[in-house]
């Protein structure tokens, strides 16, 4: 699944846009170098909330994978402040507000700091 694909499957999801996520980062560490470059060719375009979610899960993969993000991650970000679980408290939201990595909070996203780790 690339980037772009990914921010449909989000989108689709609803309030189950987390499967699509998992399922980019699985595909993500799986590929090669060169196939990791491949999924995030595809530039988003536009802001938005679920846009500032997966430029922020390129970025920090790119990172954790020690390849160069694409640019256009640079200029995706979430207009307002986007918290993974939605129905948090207002003490879990500090709290995200606080751990969240640079990739994430740098675009308004805030997610716990090992949002990436996978089972």
């Amino acid at each position: 699944m690339t980037a772009s694909e990914c921010l449909i499957a989000v989108k689709a999801g609803g309030a189950d846009f987390q499967r699509a996520i998992n399922s980019f980062i699985d595909d993500f560490r799986r590929a090669d170098d060169l196939g990791k470059r491949m999924l995030v060719t595809d530039p988003l375009i536009v802001p938005g909330t679920f846009e500032g979610l997966v430029a922020a899960v390129v970025s920090a993969l790119c990172r954790e994978a020690k390849i160069e993000a694409p640019s256009w991650v640079n200029q995706v970000f979430s207009p307002e402040p986007f918290f993974a679980f939605p129905s948090c408290s207002f003490a879990l939201r500090v709290r995200l507000m606080l751990e969240s990595p640079a990739p994430f909070r740098i675009r308004n996203v805030f997610v716990p700091e090992n949002y990436l780790d996978r089972a």
